[in-house]
């Protein structure tokens, strides 16, 4: 991938916002069934959708930062 292509994946935060809050709806309604692992699961994916600078290194994306334009 080129620093052009790696720009694209960049998504709006209103939209990362509405899979998060689709994540915690998932996460609810695990949690009333007793499926742990998938409560857990959504949690993780939580996590990385808030924490996107956990998800790589400098190394991987140089020159990239999430939420800049290219």
């Amino acid at each position: 991938m080129t620093a052009a292509d790696i720009a694209r994946l960049d998504v709006p935060l209103a939209d990362v916002e509405q899979q998060i809050a689709v994540l915690r709806a998932s996460q609810s309604r695990h949690a009333a069934l007793g499926n742990v692992d998938e409560v857990v699961a959504d949690g993780d994916a939580i996590y990385m959708l808030r924490h996107p600078e956990l998800c790589s290194t400098d190394d991987d994306y140089p020159n990239w930062t999430p939420g800049r334009a290219s």
